[in-house]
This record gives structure tokens, sequence and C-alpha cells, in this order.
């Protein structure tokens, strides 16, 4: 496939926008599935996914370095997490081909629905860290959330850096900032499951991938620099509108069919 420039640009353009939004609390398929759909109207649906999935896994590790470099996040949360969404984003895809995708579209308006009405009743959620394991424990707990959130990537797959942003606030007590530090970590290796499939089955579209990588990268390095200078509040408050985005995304999808 050839691409003009002005269409070079463009889609480096609508990968920085994903990358911005996504490193943050998650959310860049928002941006990024229409336009690339919209850009690029002759791609199948599973070479878009296999192409944006590999800036997003590039823009994502810049995110997490850059998290992980300012935010301390202990290896004994990282690892599990990262282990265990690796492994069930895998077993996740698999599930996927056996089941009724419109039950999908609303198991996910479902959960942003209590997403949202969580975060928004719970007003300190988030803004400091309350531990709820013993450090003994939180392996275990950390573990959970990778397998839970990583099977929900290969099962579903939007939202999933949300969901897990919310998961290690919410059960494991982490503040937004390291939640976002572990999401951006367990999210690359729930990614790289699903994409190694599309990649070796020719789903990726390297002349679109290349543009959107640099595009992606730089997004990401931005939106993290941002996410840690503004802080809590901030982070909080740019959740809260992705998950909105989000159900507003899949009420359309259900309801405008």
């Amino acid at each position: 496939m050839e691409i003009d420039t002005i269409l070079w640009l463009l889609t480096a353009l609508a990968g920085f926008a994903a990358g911005l939004i996504d490193s943050i609390v998650g959310g860049g398929g928002l941006v990024l599935t229409p336009a690339m759909l919209n850009l690029h109207p002759g791609l199948g649906i599973l070479q878009a996914i296999g192409t944006q999935r590999t800036s997003s896994i590039m823009g994502t590790s810049v995110a997490a370095w850059n998290y992980l470099r300012k935010v301390r996040v202990e290896r004994g949360i990282l690892l599990p997490a990262c282990a265990a969404a690796l492994t069930a984003s895998a077993v996740g895809v698999q599930f996927a081909k056996r089941i009724d995708p419109e039950l999908l579209k609303w198991t996910v308006l479902a959960i942003c629905v209590l997403l949202a009405l969580y975060t928004a009743l719970r007003k300190d959620l988030g803004l400091k860290e309350e531990r709820r394991f013993h450090p003994r424990h939180e392996s275990v707990a950390a573990l959970a959330i990778g397998a839970a959130t990583g099977f929900y990537n290969g099962l579903i797959g939007p939202g999933t850096g949300t969901l897990m942003v919310f998961a290690f606030v919410s059960f494991l007590g982490l503040d937004f900032l390291k939640s976002s530090a572990s999401a951006k970590a367990a999210n690359v290796a729930a990614d790289l499951s699903s994409w190694t499939v599309l990649m070796f089955s020719g789903f990726v579209i390297w002349t679109l991938a290349l543009p959107l990588i640099v595009g992606n990268m730089l997004g990401s390095y931005l939106g993290s620099h941002l996410a840690i200078r503004k802080g809590q509040a901030f982070v909080r408050a740019v959740f809260l509108v992705i998950v909105l985005a989000l159900i507003a995304r899949q009420a359309w999808l259900l309801f405008a069919a």
C-alpha cells in the first residue's frame, strides 16, 4: 500500500492524538480506530487492529518507560501483573472467537457505566494511596488484576488501558499516577499476545504502521510527561472523560445499528 505525503502526515497525527490520550489513562483506540477506518477505507478490520496495535505497543512502551523513571512502582506489583496479562490475553483471544459480538458490546457498556458511577461518587478515588493488601499479598492481587484485564484485552479489547488503571486504583489502592504507570507496562504485555498472532497472520500493513509509530511514540512521550506534571487530580479528570467517551461509543454501536 502506498500513501502520499498528506495522508502520511494525517496518519501520524492520528497516532499522535491516540498516544497522547492513551498515555494518560488509556482509551487511545477511541481516536485511532475511527481515524484509521476513515483515512484508509480499504482496510479490513483485522488489518486496522493489527496495524494500530503495532504503534500502540511502541507508544505505550515509551509511556511506561517515562512513568517508571519518575514514578516508583514495586516489582512485586509490576512483574506478576505483566506476566498474567501476557498469558490471559492469549486465552481471551480464543474465547472471543466463540462469543456473540452483541453480548460483548453490552458487556463493555455495562462495565463502563459502573466505572463512571463509582469514580464520580468516590471523589477522593486515586488522589492518594490507600493500599488494601499486606505487601506479601500484593503480588497475588497484581496477578489477579493482570489476569482479569489481560483476558478482557484478548476477549474485547477497547478500553483495556482504562480498565487497568481503574483496577489498580480501586482494587490494589494505588494512586492514579502509579496506576497509570503499572497499567502501561501490563498493557504492553497484553497487547503483545494478540499483536504477535495478527502480525504473523499478515494483518499488519507496515507502510501505515510506520507513521502511526512515529506519531504514537511522540504523543505518548508528551502525554505521560503531562500526566506526571499535572498530578493525580488531572489524571482522574481525564479518566472520567475517557470512560464517558467509551460509554458514548458503545451506546452508539448498540443503538445506531
